[in-house]
């Protein structure tokens, strides 16, 4: 995390931050179904902006099924407090899951901003 980032949840693992400006929260690191439920509990008992929730996950990687799941219940929890949510360069496995679960369709408050496309490796 940069320096003028606030750090909100740190484990050697991944850290949830949130700018400097206090209108991102930032998510970085490799994430398993047991972090993202301490994410998402940090996340309910913080203060959001009811205008615009704004989480920026370029730096995260997801690491299982069950921690899509959590992030999908985090995404939620933000919609539910906010106007709007965008969500920028998510992976490519949140940005399914958002879609397969419809909360991408029509005039929706969630906004996914340049979603990574996962590289496949040949042998």
């Amino acid at each position: 995390m940069n320096s003028g980032q606030r750090v909100l949840l740190s484990h050697p693992q991944y850290e949830l931050g949130k700018s400097a400006s206090g209108d991102c929260f930032i998510l970085a690191g490799d994430l398993d179904a047991e972090g993202a439920a301490r994410v998402l509990e940090t996340m309910e008992g913080q203060a959001l902006d009811a205008d615009l929730a704004s989480l920026d996950l370029e730096e995260l990687e997801l690491l299982d099924g069950a921690a899509v799941a959590r992030m999908v219940d985090l995404i939620r929890h933000l919609l539910s407090a906010s106007s709007r949510v965008e969500v920028s360069k998510s992976p490519q496995s949140l940005a399914h899951t958002l879609y397969r679960v419809g909360m991408l369709e029509g005039d929706s408050r969630l906004e996914l901003i340049a979603p990574r496309q996962e590289e496949g490796t040949t042998n």
